[in-house]
């Protein structure tokens, strides 16, 4: 309710947009906060593409060096692979 009072009229302005700022600060916030998840979701995500991405490459490279001959030593040198992991190329 307005009143006649210039003063009290002021305060009641700005109380409300001091009530108005912060619910916008709130919901910058939030947004800023959506973002910044799905930026680092993407860069998670990334990262395990990534790793996914050496893991089959050094499984083919493994299968190639194996039909090629080389022994198991040889190939675990060439790809980082554990021996049990080119053990199951051969089967």
């Amino acid at each position: 309710m307005y009143s006649k009072d210039k003063e009290e009229m002021l305060r009641y302005e700005a109380a409300e947009r001091a009530e108005m700022d912060f619910v916008s600060a709130i919901s910058s916030a939030e947004i800023r906060g959506k973002e910044i998840g799905k930026a680092e979701g993407r860069a998670e995500g990334l990262t395990e593409g990534k790793a996914e991405g050496k893991k089959i490459q050094a499984l083919e490279t493994a299968k190639t060096l194996l039909e090629m001959g080389l022994s198991i030593q040889q190939i675990i040198k060439a790809t980082g692979l554990s021996e049990s992991e080119i053990l199951q190329l051969k089967k």
